[in-house]
């Protein structure tokens, strides 16, 4: 039996596991210092985009995108990576708690809180951001404590003079308490006022049996939008839409694992990848119109529906919130079963894959691109075990995996 099947196996019982752990049916979450207060005033992230003085639509190309696939680093199962525009490198993220820097000859250890962690199905380090002033690293993943083991940390370790990241000096940003081991979600975006998105799944087992993801006043199967403090904590930017009206942090609702986020850095449009139950994967795009990024007080469906069929048909979308239905799906089929994303190409160097959406399947290690214009995918590549795809510190697409690659996506 080979190492995919072995893994795809692994993974599919996690995703339908159904025997609880602990019931935790209203989920703690800590950290909030003040509500609400305003975003601060911050510097724009660096642009990934290229640097021209011509003007170029935001939409796809119309032509159909080739890539070929290039192997550039090999390490222990890797969850993300991360462009580093301040330090002009790439980190990538081993699950067990360590990130390395690929700007040196050789990859060189820039933070490990592999002690605070442990790699265990979809628990471990799950995903990291740079802060918009580039002095320090959020973090976003499962604690190994006695008595929080396997809740859900936001925490910031600070840049020291050579690079590294200090974890001895770590503040803790947030804690989400978690009632199963899956269902994590990890991603992490930082915004262009400073803000930052939380990524986090419905809390695991199967079918969402506690009903998270719609409920506004539970962190569960949300995006959550704040503000890190840096000493620790956070506040509520005064602009998310429900202040007055449920839990101040959330932005999105309706997600059951949301298998990374990524805001384009062009528009601020959403998409998020999120993992299926049964039948299907989906990749939602919403637009940001003229907040900060898309998907302001929007429902993505789960866990009424799994893409477009109906689901649990004892919940519904709360009425506060924008139900919204997925841009593309795609079934269970020749062996597919959990979507990785994803982001939309902004690069330089390959021109007709300008303005796709580039996401791929878990299980079948299947990379493909989607155009929303046209509604239409095309298959690109395969890359086993694919974990992220995201962009690097040039704006170009890197993919990780769980065999430990370090993956380029260049032209032919």
């Amino acid at each position: 039996m080979t190492l995919r099947l072995l893994a795809a196996i692994a993974l599919s019982a996690t995703l339908i596991a159904c025997g609880p752990s602990t019931d935790v049916s209203s989920p703690a979450i800590s950290g909030v210092v003040t509500a609400p207060e305003p975003t601060a005033s911050l510097p724009r992230t660096p642009t990934t985009l290229p640097d021209t003085d011509v003007a170029r639509s935001p939409e796809p190309s119309a032509t159909t995108p080739t890539v070929v696939l290039s192997v550039a680093q090999s390490f222990e199962a890797l969850s993300d990576v991360v462009a580093d525009h301040f330090g002009n490198r790439l980190l990538v993220i081993e699950q067990r708690g360590v990130i390395y820097s690929l700007s040196e000859s050789k990859p060189a250890a820039v933070l490990d809180i592999s002690h605070l962690t442990r790699h265990n199905g979809e628990q471990g380090l799950l995903g990291a951001a740079i802060s918009v002033d580039g002095d320090s690293i959020y973090l976003n993943y499962t604690s190994s404590s006695a008595g929080s083991e396997g809740d859900t940390v936001i925490a910031a370790a600070p840049r020291t003079p050579d690079g590294s990241f200090d974890s001895n000096n770590l503040a803790t940003i947030m804690t989400i308490s978690q009632p199963y081991g899956n269902h994590n979600g990890g991603d992490l975006e930082v915004l262009a006022d400073g803000s930052l998105l939380v990524a986090v799944g419905d809390g695991g087992s199967g079918g969402d049996p506690q009903r998270h993801a719609h409920n506004l006043d539970d962190p569960l199967g949300k995006l959550l939008r704040i503000v890190p403090l840096a000493g620790g904590g956070y506040v509520i930017p005064n602009d998310n839409p429900y202040l007055e009206s449920a839990l101040g942090e959330i932005w999105s609702s309706g997600l059951r694992n949301p298998w990374r986020i990524d805001v384009d850095p062009l528009t601020a449009d959403l998409w998020v990848a999120d993992v299926g139950q049964n039948e299907h994967e989906e990749v939602n795009r919403v637009e940001a119109f003229d907040a900060v990024v898309g998907g302001k007080g929007i429902d993505f469906g789960w866990s009424s529906s799994e893409g477009f069929a109906p689901f649990n048909r004892d919940v519904t979308p709360d009425t506060k919130a924008i139900e919204v239905s997925p841009s593309f799906t795609y079934p269970h089929t020749d062996g597919a079963c959990s979507i990785t994303g994803g982001v939309v190409y902004r690069g330089e160097l390959i021109d007709d894959l300008w303005g796709w959406y580039v996401f791929a399947d878990y299980c079948t290690g299947v990379v493909s691109a989607y155009n929303y214009i046209t509604d239409t995918d095309v298959q690109l590549a395969t890359v086993e075990l694919p974990t992220a795809i995201e962009r690097d510190h040039h704006g170009e697409i890197v993919i990780t995996t769980g065999r430990g690659e370090v993956v380029s996506v260049v032209r032919p």
